[in-house]
């Protein structure tokens, strides 16, 4: 009885053993761009993604014969599981590997959590959590409204010679080193960012502008203005246009927030 009580109890530990859960390298860092570990099979993780639909992380090994297998993503608020993540070496590259992952649209500006399952060179496994900010948010509200006369033209369009410009951009980059910037204007400064046409590195701000605009010499027919917000995961665009061809007043004509 005694041997068997023996026998039994090596077994349950060989067991409990075998089912140690991995120890887990924590994402200390916030959402940034480079995250550096202190322990563990990883030394650094890199997110390198040129846009939010296609997550890509390179993670740099502590040592020869730490790896990575697998990972998945994970939503950072609810846990919810939003992808699998390939891990695969990166060419050219003899030690770095890279975890790739396709994000759908719905999750595109929530922040998340990469989990790659890792192996040490001793055999200790590890899992390696890495936080991904969300795209850009922008909120832009914008209106416009004449300010001087309209002037008729025979056989083509008209347009206000003048016009007020009155924008509050609300933007929470997710990160701190993004950076804003006007990409399209027709040559109209608005100067939406303090006055500036870009701003940045910030995470969070609220820009407020209220200018008129002089547009008797150029007699342009809208107001058009794009703008785009990008962080270490991808790249938000908004898109405004107003039509200054209506005698009576100026309208949105178009407008549009395209996550990249």
């Amino acid at each position: 009885m005694k041997k068997l009580s023996l026998f039994a109890a090596a077994t349950l530990t060989a067991s409990a053993s075998s089912l140690a859960l991995p120890e887990q390298a924590f994402d200390t860092d916030g959402f940034e761009r480079v995250t550096e570990y202190s322990y563990g099979p990883i030394a650094s993780a890199i997110i390198t993604s040129e846009f939010a639909h296609q997550l890509n992380v390179y993670l740099h090994p502590r040592n020869v014969g730490d790896s990575c297998q697998y990972g998945n993503i994970y939503t950072q608020s609810t846990g919810e599981h939003v992808a699998h993540a390939d891990v695969s070496n990166v060419a050219a590259q003899v030690f770095i590997q890279q975890a790739a992952a396709d994000i759908p649209e719905r999750h595109l500006v929530e922040n998340k959590r990469l989990r790659v399952s890792c192996t040490s060179a001793a055999g200790e496994d590890y899992d390696v959590l890495v936080n991904i900010p969300g795209a850009p948010i922008v909120d832009w509200q914008i209106s416009v409204e004449p300010k001087g006369e309209f002037v008729h033209r025979p056989n083509t369009y008209g347009y206000h010679s003048s016009y007020e410009v009155t924008s509050k951009l609300n933007i929470n980059n997710q990160n701190n080193g993004s950076r804003c910037t006007t990409l399209s204007n027709r040559g109209v400064e608005l100067g939406l960012f303090h006055g500036e046409g870009r701003f940045g590195p910030f995470h969070s701000d609220v820009f407020t502008t209220n200018l008129t605009v002089d547009n008797s010499r150029a007699g342009q027919p809208v107001l058009y203005q794009i703008i785009e917000c990008e962080n270490a995961a991808g790249k938000t665009m908004a898109v405004k246009v107003f039509t200054l061809t209506n005698p009576d007043s100026i309208y949105l004509l178009e407008e549009d927030v395209i996550v990249k």
